[in-house]
């Protein structure tokens, strides 16, 4: 199927869902929670509204940062003490592939991505 008849579909689909009511309605339930814990209800709203744009615009990109966030979530939540989280999130095979050099470049940006995603979970999760 071409690019533009996906986009195309998947648009249709979320007018048929009610996606766009539920964007607004929880973008409005996050600036409310961010105003009661004191937050910046200005910049929470420009978060909602980016990470929306990107699950639209760069859904696959979206979808697998989901992925990796809630990989990062089970690992955080687990009672298993877990001594190194960057190994258990790197792809082994595609690792096997890589040079040295580029295998620590791949483990530094997964780390950063950890990093990341551990601080997400934190503001969240106070």
């Amino acid at each position: 199927m071409s690019t533009f008849k996906e986009y195309a579909k998947r648009a249709k689909e979320r007018m048929k869902n009610g996606f766009w009511e539920q964007a607004h309605d929880n973008i409005r339930n996050e600036q409310k929670v961010a105003a009661t814990l004191g937050l910046n209800t200005r910049k929470v709203g420009e978060e909602g509204r980016r990470m929306l744009e990107r699950r639209i615009y760069d859904y696959d990109g979206f979808c697998e940062e989901q992925e990796f966030y809630n990989r990062v979530v089970s690992i955080l939540e687990s009672d298993e003490l877990v001594s190194n989280p960057i190994m258990r999130l790197a792809d082994k095979e595609y690792m096997e592939r890589l040079t040295p050099a580029e295998r620590q470049s791949y483990i530094s940006k997964l780390a950063s991505k950890y990093r990341a995603a551990v601080e997400k979970y934190r503001s969240l999760h106070k």
